[in-house]
């Protein structure tokens, strides 16, 4: 019989991997446009580390860290294609910046290893390895949080990565579900506090999901109508009277087109003249 733990963790590598994948849509973009500059890095980076110790943790544990392994192989792999197409897509100045945060990886993570071979034995090992690793995990939860700030400001969810938000959630949930069958604290204790934070996090999005009447105003005063004025069949309307002055206009008489003609401002004996006219063509038209 297949053990649960067994069954949750690769529950959760489908989790993890999905959550991996998301920024695709966004690297097809940048091959698409052959430039990556208005990108950051950073949290590619970021993640290319965690998922090394991550990597080391697992291994520091052969019966229940195969599947920790496997996840977070697949979590290095996929940061280092994205961190290859920004560095192809990016400026000189970009490339240089990455290509030394990379470096400062991957000595980070030979110094942790050695040190953690060196200073540690047994279980201790895997101690000061999955301190690190809840560290920066808890940090990968918190990012989200900084888009936090500028939605309450706004009061608009506008900048809010709800998606992100929604797939650590999630991938907090199946994880927290493995660490609690395994009873592996160092698993238990990050995500239960990224569950945590998205909770925190939907609450606010659920606050502001909707733009409140003040927003809407300023935005139809800025544009200048204020469209909450006009009902729907009332623009229609301006239309079919607009369409409707341009026959009236050719409809009318030679004397009504031209009406500076009767301008009180003109002297008297043009203005009686032009009454004899009026008179004639009158007259004219009776016969």
């Amino acid at each position: 019989m297949v053990a649960a733990d067994f069954v949750v963790g690769i529950l959760g590598n489908i989790v993890s991997i999905l959550s991996f994948t998301s920024p695709i849509s966004q690297f097809r973009e940048i091959v698409k446009r052959k430039s990556a500059d208005n990108y950051n890095g950073t949290p590619y980076i970021a993640t290319f580390l965690s998922c090394s110790l991550w990597i080391l943790y697992g291994l520091l544990d052969p019966d229940e860290g195969l599947l920790i392994v496997t996840v977070n192989a697949a979590g290095v792999a996929m940061q280092s294609l994205y961190l290859a197409l920004l560095f192809i897509y990016s400026s000189k100045e970009k490339r240089v910046k990455y290509f030394g945060f990379v470096i400062l990886d991957i000595v980070c993570f030979g110094i942790v290893v050695a040190f953690t071979l060196v200073a540690f034995e047994g279980s201790s090992r895997r101690t000061f390895t999955g301190v690190l690793c809840a560290t920066f995990t808890t940090m990968m939860y918190a990012a989200p949080l900084a888009a936090l700030q500028t939605t309450i400001k706004t009061k608009s969810v506008e900048y809010m990565p709800i998606l992100l938000v929604l797939s650590l959630f999630v991938n907090g949930c199946v994880w927290l579900t493995f660490a609690i069958l395994v009873t592996d604290v160092f698993v238990l204790v990050p995500n239960a506090i990224g569950i945590l934070l998205g909770v925190i996090q939907f609450c606010v999005y659920l606050v502001f999901r909707n733009p409140t009447p003040m927003v809407n105003e300023k935005q139809n005063e800025n544009r200048g109508i204020d469209f909450q004025d006009f009902g729907s069949g009332d623009i229609n309307g301006i239309d079919v009277k607009v369409k409707n002055v341009i026959p009236q206009k050719r409809s009318l008489n030679r004397l009504d087109a031209f009406p500076v003609i009767r301008s009180p401002s003109l002297s008297p004996i043009r203005a009686k003249s032009t009454q004899h006219h009026e008179d004639d063509v009158e007259h004219g038209g009776e016969n």
